[in-house]
């Protein structure tokens, strides 16, 4: 049995908080998706792995490539920022099988720098994490700086805040626009890049 798994860490703007209320998810150019998703527009028929709810999604190759499709399923499961999908091919001689499923990471909180300082892209976890961080064993600070737009057209003021581990501010560690993410593990703070798509091939020996 060959296994095709492509994972992507979702952003606000895949799953509709970033001001357009559009539900994708977004594929670099050079990725090829083409081993789950054969060509632009072909629904794909996924069954979810946990609830067995079906869902359909195709990608569109236009000024972005986009697999599309996902608002419904999106919504059903309450996903933020820095929460992942995964599609999967399971494939035998003349039998195919696509699943796709969610891993919900509460623990982490994903920022992105700007201007005036990372704006936390899952607020909504924040509360839960200041809690986990008075237990950890270096000092954790989530300081607000200011509550400002993003660009003069932006229809809402976003609050910003500064990160700090030890009493060093991580601000600088970050270009413009980069995301990150922290979590507590075993009482240390560990900070890492924001991947995007993970690609696994794989084959199974089939026994019996």
């Amino acid at each position: 049995m060959k296994i095709v798994q492509l994972i992507k860490k979702l952003n606000n703007t895949e799953l509709g908080k970033g001001g357009t209320h559009d539900y994708y998810v977004l594929v670099p150019a050079e990725l090829d998706i083409s081993d789950i998703f054969p060509a632009p527009d072909v629904p794909v028929r996924f069954t979810d792995k946990h609830t067995f709810e079906r869902v359909v999604a195709r990608n569109t190759v236009s000024r972005e490539k986009r697999i599309v499709g996902l608002g419904q399923y999106y919504r059903a499961k309450g996903l933020s920022a820095g929460d992942e999908i995964a599609f999967e091919k399971r494939a035998w001689p003349g039998h195919e099988e696509y699943y796709v499923s969610v891993k919900h990471n509460r623990d982490a909180l994903v920022f992105q720098k700007y201007a005036h300082g990372f704006e936390i892209l899952a607020p909504e976890r924040l509360p839960v994490f200041r809690m986990a961080a008075e237990e950890a064993l270096q000092k954790v600070e989530i300081l607000s700086l200011r509550t400002e737009k993003k660009r003069r057209d932006s229809p809402e003021a976003t609050e910003f805040y500064d990160i700090r581990i030890d009493g060093v501010s991580i601000l600088d560690a970050y270009a413009a626009k980069g995301i990150g993410e922290i979590r507590i593990e075993g009482g240390k703070v560990r900070r890492s890049e924001f991947y995007g798509w993970k690609k696994y091939v794989f084959q199974e020996e089939e026994f019996g």
